[in-house]
This record gives structure tokens, C-alpha cells and sequence, in this order.
């Protein structure tokens, strides 16, 4: 089983959130996930993500457009995505996948590599990606 093609625009933070923000206007059961994905494990402060979004039984894969590799525009989006993820009661976590998984997972997703990312990942505190609460 294969999951639809990724929301937004690889490495278009701006794009990305807008189709985020236009997805996730859809009624969906309460809970959920998301799973910030990258390639970079103990390097945030460069590092690129996209993600896996699960809201009931809806589940999608974010272009990679977000994070501090996209510059000002790929942070702010990112602190957007995860604030609107904490305000939405979804669970934040993180998956660090090898590159040719992450490449594959954020650009021709299939339901065995996200359940690999689920896996994965691991419970994350959204203040890392807050302004003024983290790092970044």
C-alpha cells in the first residue's frame, strides 16, 4: 500500500506549511502524530525535515522544506508546524532515518517506510523548535 504523493514542495518551507495549513482543515479524529523525519541525527541547528502527519486514520507525508537547512523561511516554518502540532494535541516525535531512506520516505513515501519511521522515532519536546524555547 502505497501513501499519497508528499503535501508541498521539497525544499519551499513557505509552500509546505500553506499545504499543510490547507490539509489539515479537514475534519479528523482527535489525536495523532507528528513525526519530524531527517537524515541529520545530533545536528538540528542544519538539519532538514520533513515529516510523517497522523491525524485518525489520515496519514501524510510532509515535503522535506522545513528546518534550519531552508534558512530563516525553513525555521520559522517549522516552529509554525510544530506549534500548530502542540496546539492540535498531536504527539511530537522524531525519526532519524539513513539519507536514502529519508530521500525515499520524503519523496515517493510507501506505507513500509513510514511504519520503519514510526518505529524510529522517538518522543520529542517541541520547545527545541519554539522561538526563545530551544536551541534553534
Amino acid at each position: 500500500m502505497n501513501l499519497p504523493d508528499p503535501l508541498g514542495v521539497p525544499g519551499a518551507p513557505r509552500e509546505t506549511w500553506t499545504a499543510v495549513q490547507r490539509h489539515v482543515q479537514a475534519p479528523s479524529a482527535h489525536g495523532g502524530q507528528l513525526i519530524l523525519v531527517t537524515d541529520r541525527h545530533g545536528e538540528r541547528e542544519r538539519a532538514a525535515y520533513g515529516a510523517l502527519l497522523e491525524r485518525g486514520a489520515d496519514r501524510v507525508v510532509l515535503a522535506r522544506a522545513f528546518g534550519p537547512h531552508f534558512g530563516p523561511a525553513g525555521v520559522q516554518a517549522l516552529a509554525e508546524l510544530v506549534a500548530w502540532a502542540v496546539g492540535a494535541g498531536l504527539a511530537l516525535r522524531e525519526a532519524v532515518l539513513p539519507p536514502p531512506d529519508t530521500a525515499q520516505l520524503l519523496s515517493e513515501p510507501d506505507a513500509a517506510l513510514a511504519a520503519r519511521a514510526v518505529a524510529a522515532s522517538a518522543p520529542l519536546d517541541p520547545g527545541v523548535f519554539l522561538p526563545g524555547k530551544g536551541r534553534m
